[in-house]
């Protein structure tokens, strides 16, 4: 789930709010960081659990149906097409699901009017009329109306985005990530058996990496200023925005303390962050920093790469 772009966004802000606090502890901001990225698989449920709310919703509109005290034809023998979505029952019934959407997922319990406000809009699209109009069954069909609805109905609506900024102050800058992630869950596989759960992180490595980012950044941050001092021409350290001095120090940290990270990914990284973080002029004052220092170091024998095409 977790891309290193992500990561390099949550370290940038745990770095941001330790240099910004001259009393900043070391470990408490690493607590918190680490507590921010976790969260994020909290969100990642959240939304899956939405879409379970929704499909529990249907069920119960058909079971209101029938206990009407007349009831139409249609209340009595309901089209079951969109209960019986494959995709949705699954995520309902699957243990592997459950366990995770409890653990993790606050619920949507005291929500109620938004899911019901989902199904109308959902009930009411011509994409759900001939959904439910077309006879045939298939997974694909199932999950292209799972994608459809949560990327056209859910994921645009600017209600949630309020509610989870109440909810959390992790999740208001995580929901980009959350929303693609529940999309790559229902839209990746080929057949039901594979729908899975997408892990935290990649691997072990990519849990490591944000880590050892944070710690060495903060360890090294005088090596760091010193360098940028010598090339930041007019400019004292003190002048230079906290937080493009933050970004500079990390992508130094990874020039001389990441051996298999390749020096143009991290230059393109950290020009990327600059334009979402920082100041309009911030791109090319750190392209011009950290290009010079590049050399510099290269030069002097503190970068160094391991593997191929990691050089350069």
């Amino acid at each position: 789930m977790l891309n290193r772009r992500f990561l390099r966004i949550k370290v940038l802000q745990a770095l941001y709010g330790y240099f910004s606090r001259n009393d900043g502890e070391l470990r408490v901001g690493e607590k918190e960081m680490m507590k921010s990225i976790d969260r994020m698989y909290d969100l990642y449920f959240f939304m899956l659990d939405l879409l379970i709310n929704l499909h529990k919703h249907a069920e119960r509109k058909i079971e209101e149906g029938k206990e009407k005290k007349l009831p139409t034809p249609e209340d009595l023998n309901p089209n079951l097409k969109f209960v019986e979505n494959e995709l949705l029952v699954k995520l309902s019934t699957d243990d592997t699901f459950i366990h995770a959407v409890e653990a993790h997922s606050p619920g949507w319990a005291d929500h109620r009017d938004l899911v019901r406000s989902i199904y109308r809009e959902l009930i009411e699209s011509d994409v759900y009329e001939r959904y439910m109009r077309n006879p045939e069954r298939s997974f694909s069909e199932d999950q292209e109306l799972l994608v459809w609805i949560y990327s056209e109905i859910i994921a645009p609506r600017e209600f949630i985005h309020e509610l989870l900024e109440e909810t959390s102050m992790y999740w208001a800058d995580d929901l980009a990530l959350a929303n693609s992630t529940v999309l790559k869950t229902i839209r990746s596989p080929k057949k039901i058996e594979k729908l899975k759960p997408s892990p935290l992180y990649k691997d072990e490595e990519d849990r490591d990496f944000a880590i050892k980012l944070y710690r060495l950044t903060i360890l090294h941050s005088d090596e760091f200023i010193q360098l940028i001092s010598k090339r930041a021409v007019n400019w004292e350290s003190e002048r230079i925005a906290q937080m493009d001095l933050t970004l500079m120090k990390m992508a130094l940290c990874e020039f001389m303390y990441f051996e298999t990270v390749p020096t143009k990914v991290t230059m393109n990284e950290y020009i990327e962050l600059s334009k979402d973080y920082s100041t309009p002029r911030s791109k090319t004052f750190i392209n011009g920093i950290l290009d010079k220092l590049l050399g510099e170091l290269q030069k002097a024998g503190k970068v160094k790469k391991i593997g191929r095409g990691l050089i350069g």
